[in-house]
């Protein structure tokens, strides 16, 4: 027999999904740092011109 609601076992599912993602993760101080984007030019003598 089966015993268990399709919505218990998806709420199990992701449960033990994000424990293991956690579980896994990096320490913080191991995680990729975020490289800065420059900032765009503003100004339109500093964009390029549009080819011909």
């Amino acid at each position: 027999m089966y015993f268990h609601s399709t919505d218990s076992l998806q709420a199990e599912i992701r449960y033990r999904q994000d424990r293991i993602r956690r579980d896994f993760q990096r320490p913080f101080w191991f995680q990729r740092k975020r490289t800065p984007q420059p900032p765009q030019p503003c100004a339109p003598e500093l964009r390029a011109r549009p080819a011909m």
